[in-house]
């Protein structure tokens, strides 16, 4: 594999509002186009979990949630919303609360803060509803590529990225959390070394760095940006998908705790 020396990362513009039934590739082939977009092999889209999420029904209303006691305790620690910290506690393991930061070991397998449960960009504020993370991204990335691949039968990897908070760093970070058509981790080889001739065996969380490079267009509130083409990248062709990056063993057994 050579070694690539530049990438070019371009937002796919005017991706309308959402709505639960879209075909999210279906929409980015007709923005794409419109805009004169023409997709090659090995191009990567970076697509946002919230139009996922939104595509697939994974809105809910916080009039329908009722917070259990345990919910009600954590509420109570964190000063947040009962009934958001009920819908943590159903998507992940609450891991620590203290005031306005609710730990949690998402089902999908990382740690972040509020397990997923997001009121930004879901709906008008009187409305009341919260987004939940899309119950298999890979699966919502593999629908994606495969549209893209049917109408231009080009192979284009997809990452659908979350902006997730990470416990004693400031701010959030894109991460992946779904993979198509790529690598999900580049896997280093016993034979590299590094400039001075060491032996290094070094993998590399391949769709978390592209996962961060597109949150850098997309914004994180009113920017409406939620597709990147990611051009210039190289890489094998292997199919990875979010369980490369994750102890599966390991997350398995925190779990149950």
């Amino acid at each position: 594999m050579n070694t690539p020396y530049s990438m070019t990362l371009t937002v796919v513009p005017n991706i309308p509002l959402i709505k639960e039934g879209d075909d999210i590739g279906a929409i980015i082939l007709r923005c794409a186009s419109d805009a004169g977009i023409i997709f090659e092999d090995k191009d990567v889209l970076v697509v946002t979990s919230k139009i996922v999420s939104k595509a697939e029904g994974r809105l809910v209303p916080l009039a329908s949630v009722k917070p259990s006691t345990k919910a009600l305790e954590i509420a109570h620690v964190s000063g947040k919303d009962a009934r958001i910290v009920e819908l943590m506690t159903q998507e992940a393991r609450i891991l620590n609360a203290e005031p306005g930061v609710v730990e949690t070991l998402h089902c999908l397998g990382f740690i972040c803060t509020s397990g997923g449960v997001d009121r930004a960009n879901t709906a008008r504020s009187e409305e009341e509803k919260v987004s939940l993370l899309p119950l298999n991204p890979d699966e919502s990335a593999q629908k994606i590529s495969d549209t893209i691949a049917r109408v231009t039968g080009k192979r284009v990897g997809v990452v659908i990225n979350d902006s997730l908070g990470i416990k004693y760093r400031a701010g959030s970070v894109g991460l992946a959390i779904g993979v198509a058509a790529m690598p999900a981790l580049l896997k280093g080889s016993a034979n590299e070394v590094d400039l001075y001739g060491k032996k290094r065996n070094v993998n590399i969380s391949f769709a978390d760095e592209i996962a961060a490079a597109g949150s850098l267009l997309m914004g994180q509130s009113n920017a409406g940006l939620p597709v990147v083409l990611v051009r210039g990248l190289q890489y094998p062709d292997e199919e990875g998908k979010l369980a490369d990056l994750i102890a599966t063993d390991q997350l398995k057994n925190d779990l149950a705790k």
